[in-house]
């Protein structure tokens, strides 16, 4: 810590105005023109309105190719010349010298052509996959935010060979990610371009400095724990000192405001503060002796310029520039803000609790249901599947073996055979109810949200829900939903008055481009954008799976109309408190 001071007193005006003109560049500038970029590939390969299944067809189709061929490069070069620049301002902090960006940024930029050999390859992987996979909230501008889905996630850890998978995928990217940690100090500061021989210089750097790099890493998550607590202590002593009369919605905007703010100037440190250490690591166990830098071309001693001889600006300009940046930092918030889609808490927010309540009962059961009624859910998400004899069964899985231990199929089985099948996990058994008990027994207590599940094997199977449906007078007790664009198109024709919602994993159209009664959309894809286009045609939108409080928050607050999640009650209680603050 006294190390990263030490930098910090030369390095934290050239960090912190880099960090924000590449924060502002990177959403007003990049992300616009790679979105307009990727686009227009989508809409001169027929797949302006792709989803699902058909967005993975265009990942693979040569117009996928073609995206990946003209992005990766961009986006590598951008996310590399950040990087670059900061390690540089960070070396000459621990030489005492205050860097000037703009050589510096020159000086990174010259770099990029020679990136382009054997081994570029390798670098993109690092910084477009590896790097990001971390999930480390580094606060690189233009790293993609990349995490395996909850949907996918959820249901590999239901089983122990996917917990075990996911465990080792785990470990795998934090080592992979420890042994390249300093690849990219050793291509800038080294000259180096060979980004294979930067991994291997790498990896016997970390284990030289493995216990050195554990420590500084957990000096570094109590620096900005205290400087949590400090915000936290701010907000306190503003709620303290507003005038009691302002009012609740005065005092929640000046809380919002301070949190977002505060929030704001640590996404302008986090990088910086990862480069100092990283960078301070690098030179103890490297040794400066291995630096191949100008040093004097880029020395801050040297301030030449008209402007900067004038005595009055001299005199003043530290001052001046304090000054300065607080300015640039302001309009970086508000322009920052401004071009993010923040959404407006819908006080109707409703909680489905996906397959029921699984802390009471196995999923997809009528233990799990009676539990997510009296965890106060609003919907009980449930899954269909067709039986041999036309039957509509409640169950995920169209094979067994997971829930029962019997390797059998459920369109190999009638309901009443599937029914003698009993399910099994740790405290619950139970076995798999129809459509027509769960709608006799839930009537009145609870709405449904039922997902159509198909195997292949159907036999008039929207006709047949249809009937069901109508036989129960369930119309209003119901709402429909599949992944499957067909099949929810199908629903609507036959029964216009059910309301039918797209489940989308992943997107890049507006969901104008659908049509539908709501969607459902994978926590992943479910960014502000996303919610902001299904505001502006007036349909419901609903995320899956949210299974943290934090996550729970975030959507209420940004607009959506809903969550399916396995933590139905823990989520009504943090609307509760919500509510009551």
């Amino acid at each position: 810590m006294r190390d990263i001071i030490h930098v910090w007193k030369h390095a934290y005006r050239p960090f912190l105005l880099f960090e924000l003109v590449y924060k502002l560049l990177t959403v007003g500038v990049f992300v616009p023109l790679l979105s307009i970029l990727f686009n227009k590939i989508l809409d001169v390969g027929g797949f302006d309105a792709a989803a699902n299944h058909d967005l993975l067809r265009f990942v693979f189709s040569r117009y996928g190719l073609l995206s990946v061929l003209l992005m990766a490069p961009i986006a590598m070069m951008l996310i590399y010349t950040e990087f670059a620049v900061l390690f540089y301002i960070a070396y000459y902090g621990i030489q005492e010298k205050r860097a000037r960006i703009r050589p510096v940024l020159f000086k990174a930029i010259s770099r990029l052509p020679g990136l382009w050999r054997i081994g570029v390859f390798g670098l993109a992987l690092y910084l477009l996959l590896l790097f990001p996979l971390l999930d480390a909230n580094i606060g690189g501008s233009l790293l993609p935010n990349l995490t395996i889905p909850n949907f996918i996630t959820g249901e590999l850890m239901k089983t122990t060979p996917g917990t075990i998978a996911l465990v080792i995928v785990g470990l795998v990217v934090l080592a992979l990610n420890f042994i390249c940690i300093y690849a990219l100090p050793i291509m800038v500061l080294e000259g180096k371009y060979q980004f294979w021989n930067a991994v291997r210089e790498s990896r016997r750097l970390f284990w030289r400095s493995k216990w050195s790099l554990v420590r500084a890493v957990l000096e570094w998550a109590v620096i900005f724990l205290l400087l949590f607590i400090l915000l936290i202590c701010l907000i306190f002593l503003i709620v303290l000192l507003l005038p009691k009369g302002d009012g609740e919605s005065t005092l929640m905007i000046t809380i919002g405001v301070t949190l977002s703010f505060g929030l704001y100037i640590a996404s302008l440190v986090m990088a910086p503060m990862f480069i100092t250490i990283i960078t301070l690591l690098y030179v103890r166990y490297q040794g400066h002796d291995r630096v191949n830098i100008d040093i004097d071309g880029v020395d801050a001693s040297v301030w030449k310029g008209r402007d900067m001889q004038r005595s009055l600006v001299r005199r003043y300009r530290s001052a001046l520039t304090a000054f300065g940046m607080l300015i640039l930092i302001a309009i970086g918030w508000g322009a920052t803000t401004l071009l993010t889609d923040w959404g407006e808490a819908n006080e109707k927010f409703i909680i489905m609790a996906h397959r029921g309540d699984t802390t009471s009962g196995i999923e997809n059961t009528m233990g799990a249901f009676e539990g997510a009624i009296r965890a106060g859910a609003d919907y009980i998400e449930l899954d269909i599947l067709q039986t041999k004899d036309g039957k509509l069964a409640v169950i995920h899985d169209e094979n067994l073996k997971r829930l029962s231990g019997r390797n059998v199929n459920v369109f190999d089985l009638t309901l009443a055979e599937l029914q003698q099948i009993p399910l099994r996990t740790d405290k619950f058994q139970d076995r798999v109810p129809s459509l027509d008990e769960v709608l006799e027994r839930t009537k009145g207590k609870i709405k449904l949200n039922v997902e159509l599940k198909t195997h292949g094997h159907e036999k008039d199977f929207v006709p047949i829900l249809v009937d069901t449906i109508r036989k129960h007078k369930a119309e209003q007790q119901i709402i429909i939903q599949s992944l499957d664009y067909e099949l929810v198109q199908k629903v609507k024709k036959t029964a216009p008055d059910l309301t039918v919602g797209y489940v989308i994993f992943a997107t890049f159209a507006p969901l104008n481009q659908f049509d539908a009664d709501f969607f459902v959309v994978e926590e992943a894809f479910a960014r502000p954008r996303l919610i902001r286009s299904a505001k502006m045609i007036g349909k419901p939108i609903y995320v899956w799976t949210v299974n943290d409080v934090d996550s729970v928050e975030y959507f209420y607050t940004s607009g959506a109309d809903g969550i399916i999640t396995d933590i139905a009650t823990d989520a009504r209680e943090a609307l509760q408190t919500l509510h009551k603050e």
